[in-house]
């Protein structure tokens, strides 16, 4: 290796070790909320436990953990949880980022920072780094790549920060927990059971009852097991493995509103599965 490949390296390394330690105050930072005109700081939450996260419209990990986030931030709001997510896109109008948020459903505050100052002020390389600030702005953890909020260590971590025992958070964490109860309530919910029958009759849709675990012709020609991975997709995604003989757009069309979260496309899967007899595993 040369030196100037030597160079480069050791400025890298230099730049991760020298990121935003934890213990140590969060850097005063502040931006514009999306669709917004005048910056807010962080430090305008002192005295709430904040969950910033940088992410991009371009990032599948960002994607993948923003809805864990929205259910993260619904279940610890009360007890002074605050999430922010910095929207890192370069050269994106705020519609656009608007539209990408509204589908993933997102109520926590999103912040625009194009220029990505974030990166500089909290000495970050690359999407998503989520960072967890204490009451008094001290950096409590951190977490580069994308977290799993639902992860144990992860919620003990929170909860340890924000005061709240685990005793007290555990039927807020049993209401996410997904079954195929809460399953069937989303499907009456979204109006799936208004094209999917239940007994086996045909509808708009195939019938749910004995569906899962058969195979599906798709309009490309393959044929896929419909097992609980071909579900989720079909679920979050419905045009993306569409059956033959059901035009394109259909499918998305039937299911609107935000997207659904991990934890009710699991139960919606789970629903399914029960009314087949057999087990998702």
């Amino acid at each position: 290796m040369n030196t100037g490949r030597w160079l480069i390296a050791l400025m890298l390394v230099a730049a991760v070790i020298s990121a935003c330690a934890e213990d140590q105050a969060a850097p005063d930072y502040a931006a514009r909320p999306l669709g917004g005109h005048d910056k807010v700081s962080l430090a305008s939450f002192r005295g709430q436990v904040i969950l910033v996260n940088t992410w991009a419209t371009w990032c599948s990990p960002c994607r993948k953990e923003m809805p864990a986030f929205e259910t993260l931030y619904r279940q610890y709001q009360d007890q002074g949880l605050q999430i922010v997510g910095v929207n890192i896109d370069e050269g994106q109008a705020d519609s656009e980022v608007e539209r990408y948020v509204a589908s993933l459903g997102i109520s926590f505050p999103i912040w625009r920072d194009p220029e990505n100052r974030f990166a500089k002020r909290f000495r970050v390389l690359g999407v998503p780094k989520t960072f967890l600030i204490d009451r008094a702005g001290l950096i409590a953890r951190q977490w580069r790549g994308r977290m799993d909020p639902n992860a144990s260590d992860n919620v003990r971590s929170i909860q340890a920060v924000l005061g709240v025992r685990a005793a007290d958070a555990e039927p807020a964490r049993r209401a996410q927990i997904p079954t195929a109860q809460r399953g069937r309530r989303l499907a009456e919910q979204r109006g799936c059971l208004t094209c999917h029958s239940t007994d086996g009759a045909q509808g708009v849709g195939p019938s749910w009852k004995d569906l899962a675990g058969t195979e599906v012709t798709l309009a490309d020609g393959r044929t896929l097991m419909r097992d609980r991975g071909y579900l989720v997709r079909a679920i979050l995604d419905p045009d993306a493995e569409i059956a033959a003989g059901y035009p394109k757009g259909l499918m998305a069309g039937a299911m609107p509103g935000r997207q659904l979260t991990e934890t009710e496309t699991e139960a919606l899967v789970l629903y399914i599965f029960s009314l087949s007899g057999v087990s998702p595993n």
